[in-house]
């Protein structure tokens, strides 16, 4: 079962449930599967649909049994098959760990991919952003849940370095990258926040700020 379509056709065939019926079953109408057919599903579908056929969302989406970390596809995203890969614009999934904790010792290496995720055209034209200056990352830690959590996906604008107040970044400060939430401090200085409390807030001071280096804005998530 290499797609989609097979999977969702194999629960539907455990469950033994027609297309139209689960679609009427999650308060759809009995001809929106046409569309799912084509790999066209929307993540709320998908959600509804892997709650009606009691399986795991994540095996839906890649095949991979939960927990697997298969970044391919997320259910953030429209899910796109091979006939419809060219709607949609595939970013990379690169090798790059920023830490939601303490910080983490970590060297960048954007030239090595581990999969990649497909977005619509519109959307990025909303964030903004390019393929060449869209990079998605993984994190790590617990300093930025629950908004972040430990093994998120994480979209950064590589474009987008001048700080806007209150923005969560990646960034990198004294040999540690992490992702955190700044804020602009009347003599000059940054506080590079953690959501969550059990974390203490960093500062950048023109002492440390030669050290410290803005990666990009965090713009998407998924996890």
């Amino acid at each position: 079962m290499n797609t989609l379509v097979e999977r969702l056709q194999k629960a539907l065939d455990d469950k033994k449930l027609s297309w139209s019926k689960a679609s009427t079953m999650i308060g759809l109408s009995p001809q929106a599967p046409s569309k799912w057919k084509k790999g066209q599903i929307g993540k709320e579908t998908l959600e509804k649909l892997a709650e009606l056929l009691e399986v795991d969302v994540g095996w839906l989406l890649t095949g991979k049994d939960a927990g697997v970390f298969e970044p391919l596809v997320t259910v953030e995203t429209v899910v796109a098959t091979e006939d419809h890969k060219d709607e949609f614009v595939w970013i990379d999934v690169v090798e790059a760990v920023f830490s939601c904790g303490a910080g983490e010792s970590i060297e960048f290496h954007f030239d090595t991919i581990n999969g990649k995720i497909p977005f619509s055209p519109s959307f990025m034209k909303d964030k903004g952003v390019t393929e060449k200056t869209m990079k998605i990352i993984k994190a790590k830690g617990e300093s930025m849940a629950d908004f972040i959590k430990d093994g998120d996906l994480v979209g950064i604008n590589l474009a987008q370095t001048d700080i806007i107040d209150g923005e969560i970044y990646a960034v990198y400060l004294a040999g540690e990258g992490m992702l955190k939430q700044i804020f602009k401090e009347a003599d000059g200085s940054l506080v590079l926040h953690s959501l969550n409390e059990k974390f203490p807030d960093r500062i950048v001071s023109e002492e440390n700020g030669r050290n410290f280096k803005v990666i990009g804005r965090q713009f998407w998530r998924a996890g």
